[in-house]
């Protein structure tokens, strides 16, 4: 042992002798280097080049004081004025290189220069007269001076060669010395990086060695990641890491010896702790330990009360029981799950707020559509001339259409609200189906396309569905068939098939052998305003939601959709529906409405809506087909007019200021008075099912969905004039379970394609040779 260190202090002392001598090896190094450097800034000053300078001056200076004493013998006022000047310069040059530094040597000579020129300077300062006297005394005191400055500038210039020599021998030793001590330290830093590449041989093998005990520790430190708050049986805290000074804000010095019920447990948690400690004193056992983590609530420095999930591990130490404590701040955890509560909530008002708002844009875009297509409506009389008519057909298509986009839209939104809203009815899919396709042939046939229909098993078979949505749902997909496989063979294949659960299987597939889709266009179809033929120059229509519809209406019923097709192979669409088989007497079966209604005898009938345009609108149309029409602007006005007047009916706008059209409805109605019997129906902009439902719990039996046209007026008085007479259900209206009301075939989105696929007179004629 005692070996073992002396070695390891031999080896300490020449590691710090080879350190200090390197660090005195650095620093005389440096010193040299800063002498070198001052040298050669020496060498390149212009201190030597002045006093050589100074000194040869004096030559000239005293040839020149020596040719002003020739000229002033003239006896001329300038001349001796000339003369005092240049004694003057001659007198300042040798006080100059009197105070040169750098050539001591000849200090002597200066000084002897400078004494003969002061005593003539009594002699310059005299008059003119004197000085002219005197000049013969001026020029034999010159004389004895004459080779000094000469003499001076001569030796000046051999000492500054001498110097110069003598500095260039220091710089170049200097140097010499530099570049001995740069090899020396050049040669120590090369033993010791050869040292340290071993020693740090040595150090990667403890450092592994050390690697492969952390990981045996790494089990028992991974939960240090947490606070870590070891506890005495007494409660006392023997440790405190850093994750735990963070978490509770105190410091592990505060901490240690504290109790740890007291320091970190709040108040109204604390006495059961306390007993837990003290029943594990008792028995050795207790709720105190355990290999789970549960939650808990603990308290900083502050008091603030937060929660954490904990876990405690039984140790020992000295042979007392030790508790390690893990604990983790769960604050974010908890605030997270509030902030998805939050978003929940907000997401639900939101849905609430798209609702209403897919309301009130239907009412505000159909109000002024339903303006628009009634004018132009009520200009298509036949009288005009073929170029008048061709425009008229146009805006017709173009507000067909936009129409039938606004239906989308709805629609989609009319599909994602809940499935309570289904309107189940004992429904024949075999009729529906037939129905169906000689609805669709017109289209079909202008296309080229053949339709087949192909039935197994659902035969004068009754099933419980929501027939609208199977409307829906099939002609979407059949005009979609027909749309992209022009001169094209469709198939609609309706099978049912029995399952050992409660419900059996529709199944509804649509197949046809047009250009087919490609498997990474398939999942894309069924997504809102995806068109595959985006181009500009695309054949098809549409706004992309038909699939989507369809889509979100299978979801509805509870069943699924799906796509099989290849490029150029035909594409085949599979809808498979859970259903219900019924008893016959439930039994409902979809059918066409009279292309040719019957004239009405002519009514006396009541119109109310806020806008003046479509007052006018309404009552023109109305007037044509034969009624009699009184006009009411809002709904406390059709109240005064409805109890002074009997109506044969009466057509009631809904979103009307002040009473609307609900309020107005429940007053004539309960009222008592002439028109108390009277059927009311809804004519209005607003058509979510919801809201229709609101309109038949206030005592309105019809419905007509703006924009308006004649034959629809026709058609919705004559439903209404029918329902009251033969107590039918309300028309439009939602349909209970068992109500054998019937369902239109088409909705209105359809005929939307069919009039931007046909056009509106190619579409009328079509419909008249049905």
């Amino acid at each position: 042992m005692a070996n073992r260190t002396l070695h390891r202090l031999q080896r300490l002392w020449v590691r710090r002798t080879l350190a200090l001598a390197l660090f005195a090896g650095l620093a005389v190094a440096g010193y040299l280097a800063f002498s070198v450097w001052d040298r050669v800034g020496a060498l390149g000053s212009a201190h030597q080049d002045h006093a050589e300078w100074v000194y040869s001056q004096l030559e000239t200076d005293f040839l020149k004081l020596e040719r002003a004493l020739d000229d002033a013998r003239s006896g001329t006022a300038v001349e001796l004025t000339n003369l005092r000047k240049r004694f003057d310069i001659f007198y300042s040059r040798t006080q100059v290189a009197a105070r040169v530094q750098g050539v001591s040597e000849l200090s002597a000579e200066t000084e002897r220069l400078r004494r003969v020129l002061d005593a003539q300077i009594a002699i310059i300062d005299s008059p003119d007269a004197q000085l002219f006297s005197r000049l013969s005394e001026l020029q034999f005191a010159l004389q004895t001076i004459e080779r000094l400055p000469r003499q001076i500038g001569l030796a000046s210039i051999s000492f500054a060669a001498a110097a110069s020599e003598a500095e260039r021998e220091q710089i170049v030793q200097l140097i010499e010395m530099l570049l001995l001590l740069a090899l020396i330290v050049i040669s120590a830093l090369i033993a010791m990086t050869i040292r340290l590449s071993r020693q740090a041989l040595v150090l990667n093998r403890t450092s592994r060695a050390a690697e492969e005990n952390h990981l045996r520790l790494a089990t028992t430190l991974r939960a240090s990641l947490d606070a870590v708050v070891v506890v005495s049986d007494g409660g006392e805290i023997l440790d405190f890491n850093g994750s735990a000074e963070t978490i509770f804000g105190i410091t592990r010095n505060t901490a240690l010896g504290k109790n740890f019920i007291d320091l970190l447990i709040p108040p109204k948690s604390g006495t059961q702790q306390s007993l837990n400690l003290e029943t594990f004193r008792e028995i050795g056992r207790g709720r105190v330990t355990g290999t789970s983590r549960h939650e808990f609530e603990m308290t900083n420095d502050e008091g603030h009360i937060f929660p954490v999930e904990i876990s405690v591990s039984l140790t020992r130490s000295d042979d007392a029981p030790v508790f390690v404590t893990y604990i983790r701040d769960i604050t974010d955890e908890r605030e997270k799950e509030e902030e998805i509560i939050r978003a929940r909530d907000d997401a639900l008002v939101a849905y609430r707020e798209k609702s209403r708002f897919f309301a009130m844009m239907s009412h505000e875009m159909r109000t002024p559509l339903n303006g628009v297509l009634s004018a132009i409506h009520l200009l298509n009389d036949g009288r005009l001339d073929g170029e008048q008519q061709r425009f008229i057909d146009a805006a017709l298509t173009s507000g067909d259409i936009l129409l039938g986009h606004i239906d989308d839209v709805l629609a989609i939104e009319r599909s994602e609200a809940d499935t309570s809203d289904l309107e189940l009815q004992a429904c024949n899919i075999s009729a529906l189906a037939i129905g169906i396709l000689e609805t669709m042939k017109p289209l079909a046939k202008m296309s080229g396309t053949r339709l087949h229909l192909k039935q197994s098993g659902v035969n004068d078979r009754l099933i419980l569905t929501d027939p609208r949505a199977i409307q829906q749902i099939l002609v979407n997909l059949v005009s979609n068939a027909i749309k992209f496989g022009p001169d094209d063979d469709i198939t609609l294949n309706v099978s049912y098939q029995e399952s050992s659960n409660e419900d059996a299987i529709l199944q509804l597939q649509v197949s046809d052998n047009g250009p087919g889709i490609s498997q990474s266009d398939i999942q894309r179809i069924f997504e809102d305003y995806v068109s595959l033929d985006s181009r500009y120059e695309r054949h098809t229509g549409g706004t992309g939601l038909g699939l989507g519809i369809v889509r979100r209406l299978v979801l509805r019923l509870g069943g699924d959709v799906t796509c099989h097709s290849e490029p150029s192979q035909g594409t085949r669409f599979v809808v498979r529906l859970p259903v219900t088989t019924i008893v016959p007497e439930k039994a409902h079966t979809p059918a066409l409405r009279d292309p040719n209604p019957r004239q009405l005898t002519p009514m006396k009938l009541l119109a109310v809506d806020d806008n003046e345009i479509n007052r006018d609108l309404i009552k023109a149309m109305l007037q044509r087909l034969g009624h009699t029409v009184t006009l009411a602007s809002g709904g406390q006005e059709a109240i005064t007019v409805a109890t002074n007047n009997r109506f044969d009916a009466i057509l009631m706008d809904i979103s009307m200021p002040g009473v609307n059209g609900l309020q107005a409805t429940k007053a004539i109605l309960a009222g008592g008075g002439p028109n108390a019997e009277t059927p009311i129906m809804a004519v209005t902009a607003h058509a979510l099912l919801k809201e229709r439902e609101e309109f038949a719990a206030a005592g309105m039996r019809g419905f007509l969905q703006k924009p308006l046209n004649t034959k629809k007026l026709n058609n919705a008085l004559e439903a209404l004039v029918l329902a009251t007479h033969d107590g039918a259900p309300h028309i439009d209206q939602p349909i209970a379970k068992d109500s054998k009301a019937p369902v239109p075939l088409l909705n209105e989105n359809q005929v939307s394609e069919l009039f931007e696929v046909l056009g509106h007179a190619t579409l009328t004629d079509r419909i008249a040779t049905l």
